[in-house]
């Protein structure tokens, strides 16, 4: 895409077909008929030549959750809302954006019409505006990679994404940096390795998890190849059990360990390697 198209792209619109669907018109300026537009369209119908509608438009039949939200694609034909949640909110995919530098200004007016309560996610491209101001610039080994960069407008997290892996990571908006990323991105083309942490509080060791621990919800220091996902968890109003899965680069796992052990250190809890499932208790 030209830069001159780029710098001076317009804005999507949103139309909220429930609630204000007067919005809604025809290329002569007139409200479109609700006669036309009352049923919610499958997943690829075309768009009538009659409707005042551009490419990266939004759609919206939804009473609430944006299930029935639909972008108005380049030959005219409305792409269902793809979800990448599974949970009814709004992804504003890569398909849309990747010819923007600016993602989050070209959807504002979406994100303020649907509620940045119901956006998940913004895919945007590695030159985006918002990445180079926020993070820097991204290097061309990334690049090269075709690395995915989906923003969290609501948590505020950046994730990074390496295609064809199950790696990624999330970078907090404000304390974290491209270095931080790039760290993290050369730690995970390198051997990896894992391990679980698991626990089961009670009593004592439990008051004091809830008062002062409270992994689930603390940010836990690790090496910044490394990254953390929760598995099964129980908590009760006297209890807490569950298991935390951790991973990263070979290079850095005792790094890792050292970390969760330091953590915990006046609490029990048992490490297994993964593969081998060797097991070593900490007290």
């Amino acid at each position: 895409m030209a830069l001159a198209n780029i710098l001076n792209e317009r804005t999507a619109r949103y139309f909220d077909l429930v609630n204000e669907p007067q919005t809604l018109k025809g290329i002569d300026g007139i409200p479109i008929a609700d006669s036309e537009y009352k049923d919610f369209p499958a997943n690829g119908t075309t768009v009538p030549t009659n409707w005042d509608v551009s490419f990266g438009d939004v759609l919206n039949w939804s009473k609430g959750r944006p299930t029935e939200a639909y972008f108005v694609m380049e030959n005219r034909t409305l792409l269902k809302n793809p979800d990448r949640t599974g949970s009814g909110y709004l992804t504003i995919p890569f398909i849309v954006t990747r010819n923007t530098r600016n993602a989050l200004m070209k959807y504002e007016y979406v994100i303020q019409g649907i509620g940045k309560d119901y956006v998940s996610t913004v895919e945007m491209h590695p030159d985006d505006i918002f990445i180079q101001k926020n993070w820097g610039s991204v290097p061309a080994e990334m690049h090269s990679r075709n690395v995915e960069f989906i923003y969290d407008p609501l948590e505020e997290f950046l994730y990074v994404n390496i295609p064809h892996t199950s790696k990624s990571k999330e970078f907090k908006l404000g304390s974290t940096t491209m270095k931080d990323i790039e760290t993290w991105f050369t730690g995970a083309l390198e051997d990896q390795s894992s391990f679980r942490v698991k626990y089961n509080f009670t009593g004592p060791h439990f008051q004091k998890y809830h008062d002062v621990y409270r992994l689930h919800t603390e940010t836990l220091p690790l090496p910044k190849t490394w990254s953390a996902v929760p598995g099964t968890i129980d908590i009760g109003h006297d209890h807490s059990r569950g298991e935390w899965t951790f991973y990263g680069d070979r290079k850095h796992l005792n790094d890792a360990k050292k970390h969760v052990q330091e953590f915990y250190k006046d609490l029990s809890i048992t490490i297994e390697d993964e593969p081998p499932h060797k097991v070593v208790s900490i007290v």
